[in-house]
């Protein structure tokens, strides 16, 4: 009977800790919400050959051309061949549209080239808006990526902000 006393205490002790095991495990499950940033309307600089040059708060989400109304829509001299209308401002942004004849200089709401995920270095990435420095390393750390949205498993990056700098990127 004393061989038998250790033995059924270890079993005891055994069932005890997977009891609260099991007990404990819903509440040990980390949980993450999304983050709420997509809802920050941006604010941007309107300036150049448009009628109402300004600062303007357009809706989170707004591109070139909500811009461009939200400042009374170009003047006759403007060259809206040079600017991607389908473009997303992000807050802080300054968008100079451009007039006929005017020497080209890199401005938001010019087409760029796409920055490929799988080959830039951090500093490159950053150079994207909305691309900071640690949501660069994280893009890297992640590599390769076969498609654009293989990024959604980047931590920090959400159907909304792959949306977002989806026009600036490539695999």
């Amino acid at each position: 009977m004393a061989r038998l006393q250790p033995l059924a205490l270890a079993l005891y002790l055994a069932l005890v800790v997977a009891l609260g095991l099991v007990r404990l495990e819903p509440h040990l499950t980390v949980r993450f919400a999304p983050l709420e940033l997509e809802h920050t309307p941006p604010v941007v600089s309107v300036v150049g050959a448009v009628a109402r040059p300004g600062v303007y708060t357009l809706e989170p989400g707004a591109r070139v051309a909500d811009a461009l109304a939200a400042a009374g829509g170009a003047t006759a001299e403007a060259d809206l061949e040079r600017l991607d209308l389908a473009l997303p401002l992000g807050d802080g942004e300054t968008l100079r549209v451009p007039a006929r004849g005017e020497p080209v200089r890199e401005v938001v709401g010019m087409p760029r080239e796409a920055v490929s995920v799988n080959r830039a270095s951090p500093e490159e990435l950053e150079a994207v808006p909305g691309i900071g420095p640690a949501l660069a390393r994280r893009i890297v750390a992640h590599r390769p990526y076969r498609t654009l949205d293989e990024l959604l498993r980047v931590p920090g990056i959400g159907p909304k902000t792959l949306e977002r700098l989806r026009p600036y990127l490539k695999p």
